[in-house]
């Protein structure tokens, strides 16, 4: 049974707290997109698993001395089951999610991890004990259709005129949301145990240290031209990393989730401006839906 002050159904009342935890998960989106980007330029050299292992190991040098700073306790031997199955969850999320990438357009892979929120809306009620609001449901459902009309280019023609990489492509994308929702439902739970600070650290090292092996196997040299943007990367991932933690463990899971369609805009300028991958009618459409769904949100 979670704990009461998670499975309270009654509205939270609006306070400058809950603002800045919603404006930190708006800007963690953006932070998420834009390593997208970082990790889309490096998958022209690595594999998936090396792309992995690069994200974490870029996200240590900056979590370590974060929590060194902070000095946050480590977790009791109970809480490390958690620890272990988020870590297990992050992992699989960014496996799935790196080989999306690899796969499709930008703008179409970041789209389709928009059904992590959807996912958190629906398993935050007998995971967390939260009921969404009847605002929430009509902006989750906005971000599903804005979602429906970008892929439905894609399987207009059916699944057998799609080819096999890119299908696998998608059905990773999707999977690697389910496993993002995993990732965020938990750091809800995990809200009045550990310090964010200690979450970062771990949600950084573990997931490295199971990489390390397999990362190992197939490992490809790196030049010393690629170090600045696997930092890059890791940095623009713990900072995410650290703003949808925050705001996870500030508001309803089901309230937040749906701010991370404000980084689809981001995504089709970055996937323009990086990759030349032109944004099409049904992109702009989708945006709109998405973007309302968000405003929607906010007048709550």
């Amino acid at each position: 049974m979670p704990p009461p002050h998670l499975s309270d159904r009654s509205p939270q009342r609006a306070t400058p707290g809950h603002a800045v935890a919603l404006v930190c998960a708006a800007l963690a989106a953006a932070c998420f997109v834009s390593m997208d980007s970082v990790i889309k330029l490096l998958a022209l050299r690595y594999d998936t698993v090396q792309l992995s292992f690069f994200r974490f190991a870029g996200g240590c040098v900056f979590a370590l001395p974060l929590w060194l700073w902070r000095r946050s306790p480590l977790p009791t031997r109970a809480a490390w089951r958690l620890h272990l199955l988020r870590s297990l969850f992050l992992l699989a999320s960014l496996l799935g999610y790196f080989h999306a990438l690899t796969q499709l357009p930008l703008a179409l892979a970041v789209t389709i991890s928009y059904l992590a929120p959807i996912f958190v809306a629906v398993l935050s009620l007998p995971v967390l004990g939260e009921r969404p609001s009847a605002s929430i449901w009509l902006a989750l459902a906005a971000g599903l259709a804005g979602v429906s009309i970008a892929v439905w280019p894609e399987l207009s023609g059916g699944l057998l005129q799609v080819s096999l990489p890119r299908l696998l492509g998608m059905a990773s994308a999707a999977g690697a949301a389910l496993a993002f929702a995993g990732v965020l439902l938990l750091a809800r739970r995990q809200a009045s145990r550990d310090s964010i600070w200690t979450i970062l650290l771990i949600q950084s090292v573990l997931p490295m240290l199971l990489l390390a092996a397999p990362a190992a196997w197939r490992w490809r040299p790196v030049p010393a031209s690629d170090i600045g943007l696997i930092l890059l990367a890791g940095g623009l991932g713990t900072l995410g990393l650290l703003g949808i933690t925050h705001a996870f463990t500030t508001l309803e899971a089901s309230r937040v989730a749906p701010l991370d369609y404000t980084g689809f805009v981001l995504a089709t300028l970055l996937g323009y401006g990086l990759f030349g991958e032109l944004p099409t009618l049904t992109t702009g459409a989708s945006a709109l839906l998405i973007i309302g769904g968000c405003l929607l949100l906010l007048r709550r």
